[in-house]
């Protein structure tokens, strides 16, 4: 994927993410109208995989500022508006309740998601500071590193690779938390529908499209000081 294609993906991807956490007129299936049903569904399913298990947390409906200011409120304070606490904090999510409850689904399976081993673990990993310093520092020299030591222009697969290894734990950790949230839903007699789950789909591309644009960076960087080398005698 070249330079310009993965700055096209995180635009786009980016830019439809924030219109649906940042909306400031509710749709038909907002958040807080699903809200008490998906509490009762998230309760069941925190049982279900743990069993005997209570996981109860607190919820702040933020409504974003109308106009161009809630906008940048939004892109700003993304964790507001649609954001959960990580392993290490008590149960916390906010969420815009104009916005689909697929959202809020997806919140609550992030803290379902953490009542699991894996889910636990991933969780853990990205929220470490140490971790994501470092990783973030990979996302960023790596693919570059990778391109100037590989011989020519042709090595962008590489580049990609080593990005979104580096970016692993958020990306897992997100699948994960969509794929409970998927089943919260399910119980709450609410199962997605196709445009929800292609919500959902679109807000792990954002996810996945960072990395992409880091690898696609990187590589057009250590292009800049690879040489060619001479061929086989």
């Amino acid at each position: 994927m070249s330079l310009l294609a993965s700055l096209g993906l995180y635009g786009a991807t980016n830019a439809l993410n924030m219109r649906e956490i940042g909306r400031q007129r509710p749709i038909m299936r907002n958040a807080k109208r699903a809200h008490r049903k998906l509490d009762a569904a998230y309760d069941a399913h925190i049982d279900e995989i743990k069993p005997g298990a209570s996981v109860p947390y607190k919820i702040a409906f933020n409504e974003p500022p109308s106009g161009l200011e809630g906008w940048n409120h939004v892109r700003n304070n993304q964790n507001l508006y649609g954001g959960s606490t990580g392993p290490s904090s008590p149960p916390e999510i906010g969420i815009n309740p104009n916005a689909d409850r697929a959202y809020l689904a997806h919140e609550m399976g992030h803290l379902a998601s953490q009542q699991t081993d894996i889910g636990h673990l991933v969780a853990s990993l990205r929220e470490n500071p140490k971790l994501k310093t470092a990783l973030l520092g990979a996302m960023v020299t790596i693919p570059g590193v990778a391109a100037a030591l590989e011989t020519g222009d042709d090595d962008m697969d590489s580049s990609i690779a080593l990005a979104a290894l580096a970016s692993a734990p958020t990306i897992a950790d997100e699948a994960l938390a969509t794929r409970q949230g998927l089943a919260i839903m399910d119980k709450a007699d609410m199962r997605a529908s196709l445009g929800q789950r292609g919500k959902l789909a679109g807000g792990l591309l954002s996810y996945m499209a960072a990395p992409l644009l880091a690898g696609a960076a990187g590589n057009k960087v250590g292009n800049l000081f690879d040489e060619e080398l001479p061929p086989a005698q």
